[in-house]
């Protein structure tokens, strides 16, 4: 069985996949927004949440782009070696590969490291707090949301004459 390599279209597969997250628009456009749920416990635990996640969404394309990039770049580095490979530079193709493997696993997880050192959610000792997070005053993380206030009676219905 023969393998057929078209270096070429590797090349432009290549372009193709590191261009996937070139438009960050969309994820950029979410950063600034703070969650504004209102000046109660509940309100801030809910803010808290939506606050997590959406730092999780705009980290998770942060990733992605750092992923895409990189293989863009090792695919091309690997279609050049096969264009101009001989017997002996199948190591040098095999440590390319290795190497693309590498590199994508220490960028994301740099900017994972970064982030949570950046975004200090539900990790820090003074709570979710920075001048520019939308909180007016520090608040304790949360697991699960603050018991809401136990309900009042009903007043008893007026007897019917």
């Amino acid at each position: 069985m023969a393998t057929k390599f078209d270096p070429e279209v590797v090349k432009a597969s290549a372009d193709r996949i590191g261009s996937i997250m070139h438009d960050m628009s969309a994820f950029s456009a979410l950063k600034p927004h703070w969650p504004d749920a209102g000046k109660f416990e509940l309100a801030a635990w809910l803010e808290r949440i939506v606050d997590d996640r959406r730092n999780g969404v705009v980290a998770h394309a942060d990733y992605l782009k750092i992923a895409m990039e990189r293989m863009r770049v090792g695919l091309t580095k690997i279609a050049e070696d096969f264009q101009n490979a001989d017997g002996e530079n199948a190591d040098r193709i095999r440590t390319s590969i290795t190497d693309l493997q590498a590199k994508i696993a220490d960028g994301v997880g740099r900017l994972a490291e970064e982030t949570e050192a950046r975004e200090h959610n539900f990790t820090s000792a003074g709570g979710n707090v920075r001048p520019d997070d939308g909180y007016s005053q520090p608040t304790k993380p949360a697991s699960a949301p603050p018991a809401a206030p136990a309900p009042t009676a009903a007043p008893a219905p007026a007897p019917k004459h």
